[in-house]
């Protein structure tokens, strides 16, 4: 058992590499596009790291198994850590989310490693238990990351952001080569891996993203790039359910979503990565800009959600193991988001800090309610012999559903903005030269105190100009909290679909051992 521990940990450290880089440049997110430039394109920091992660997970899943885990983690982490140095040295936003994209290529090879090897170490019971723990390194990411990125934001720079990854690279590189053991893995040949289904995910899934960044901005809903990725990511989705039922190796076997109860557990993890998770991530965007908050202000705020996740993952890991069940612990929690949601589509400008920390804190405890449950569920519902399929699977579809409400939040954000902020500055507009107004379309500018200062001389200098800046700073905080409430919006309509699965779900007895008949699910 100590062993077992002892390397749950191990794979636990790895995570934590890949949890922290997605939580700790949400609160710098604002100083890297003051200080890059192209507030516009800030949202694919985000963008770029999941979706590379997200397409890089099949292939290394399918590769783990057949060749052993061991070596392809630690290439995943000499990967990630590379890029995390050139993240950090990046002169420009476009040379920054290319850095990231590569890295989440890294991370992508990490996860796929972790998450296979949870279903080698542990029954289904015991995952009930110790799936807490790795909620635990995400939550212990999630609490470093927020603090850890507005504290760099605020003292040496943003840079670090990047730069604090290549010491606990070295760690846990070092601890795998130490402890996990080698093993050869299933054996097998490259011929038997399903490259093509793989590439007709990662193509739509692609083009359905750049649809939604496009739609948005560029060239409209309706616009011939746009309708084309569209009619292309419907394309390759067909094309990849083809490919799946007739590859006898499949990346995702279709057959899986036969099985009710692991279907549930898939449609939750969606709408909870996509609609609930996504959002936070710009929740530090409302924090200093509408509320006046700083960088480790608005961490600290992200921090709690963690926290209150943490605490309520621990409760469900002790609680499944000792009564079998799951399902009225989902219903608490999604009635705990719906509710947080709820509030937090009313937020305005005058909304204290704390305010938003009890919020927040509630949607945390809520998600650490149906969270850990999803990955037991998951597993739990098929045979043994399908743990690494099953587990790889939600986490896919988990990447995805980020990737894709990073996009649309992003979108929401940006767009939102955009289209307040031209109903508030309406009354002043007309009195703010072309080049200064545009300008005001970055809600970020004044934390970049050289920028702010140059604009402000400008504006101060035209007639009633002091009152005229006012005017155009109470617009942008205006903006900012309307984009949000218009985000948080979206994510009471997702905590809602979360609630009614919960209620519809039918529970079953998990196992506690490894046998590998179907399981009793009713």
């Amino acid at each position: 058992m100590r062993e077992k521990l002892f390397l749950f940990c191990t794979l636990i450290l790895c995570l934590f590499l890949t949890a922290l880089d997605q939580s700790i440049v949400a609160t710098a997110l604002p100083h890297i596009a003051a200080d890059l430039g192209q507030f516009d394109l800030a949202p694919w920091l985000i963008t770029a790291y999941l979706l590379s992660s997200t397409i890089t997970i099949p292939i290394a899943g399918k590769l783990g198994d057949m060749f052993g885990r061991k070596y392809f983690l630690l290439g995943g982490i000499l990967l990630f850590v590379s890029a995390s140095a050139a993240c950090g040295a990046a002169p420009t936003m476009l040379f920054l989310i290319a850095s990231r994209g590569i890295q989440g290529a890294g991370a992508g090879i990490i996860i796929a490693g972790v998450f296979g090897g949870f279903g080698d170490l542990l029954t289904p019971m015991e995952r009930a238990k110790y799936f807490a723990l790795s909620v635990g390194g995400f939550t212990f990411a999630a609490l470093a990351g927020p603090a850890l990125g507005g504290f760099f934001a605020d003292g040496p720079g943003w840079r670090w952001c990047f730069y604090v990854n290549l010491p606990i690279g070295i760690i846990a590189s070092s601890v795998i080569t130490w402890r996990l053991p080698s093993g050869g893995g299933a054996g097998g040949r490259p011929s038997q891996i399903d490259f093509l289904g793989a590439g007709f995910l990662s193509g739509a899934t692609i083009a359905f993203l750049l649809a939604i960044e496009w739609g948005g901005r560029a060239h409209g809903w309706l616009g011939g790039p746009t309708v084309g990725l569209v009619a292309a990511a419907l394309t390759l989705g067909a094309a990849f359910v083809w490919q799946e039922r007739r590859h006898p190796y499949a990346i995702i076997p279709l057959e899986l979503f036969r099985n009710v109860p692991f279907t549930q557990a898939i449609a939750i993890t969606i709408v909870q990565g996509g609609g609930v998770f996504a959002a936070s991530q710009f929740l530090p965007t409302f924090v200093q800009t509408s509320l006046g908050g700083s960088a480790t202000a608005s961490g600290l705020v992200i921090t709690v959600q963690a926290v209150g996740q943490l605490g309520s993952s621990i409760l469900t890991g002790q609680l499944i193991p000792r009564t079998g069940k799951f399902k009225y612990q989902m219903v608490v929690g999604g009635a705990m988001m719906a509710v947080a949601a709820l509030f937090m589509s009313m937020l305005q400008v005058g909304a204290s800090t704390w305010h938003v920390v009890l919020l927040t804190s509630v949607m945390g405890i809520g998600g650490g309610l149906v969270f850990p449950v999803t990955q037991v569920v998951v597993q739990a519902a098929v045979q043994q012999d399908q743990q690494g399929i099953a587990g790889s699977t939600r986490q896919f579809f988990n990447q995805i559903a980020q990737t894709l409400g990073a996009a649309m939040f992003g979108l929401l954000l940006t767009a939102g903005y955009a289209g307040a902020f031209a109903e508030h500055s309406a009354p002043f507009a007309a009195a703010l030269p072309a080049s200064v107004l545009q300008q005001f379309q970055d809600p970020t500018i004044a934390l970049e105190p050289a920028k702010f200062a140059e604009l402000t001389a400008q504006v101060s200098k035209l007639p009633n100009g002091a009152s005229i800046l006012e005017q155009a700073q109470r617009a942008q905080r205006d903006s900012v909290a309307d984009a949000t409430d218009g985000m948080y919006r979206i994510v009471l309509g997702a905590a809602l679909v979360i609630l009614v699965i919960a209620i519809l779900f039918r529970e079953f007895v998990l196992r506690r051992t490894f046998d590998v008949s179907e399981p009793d699910i009713g």
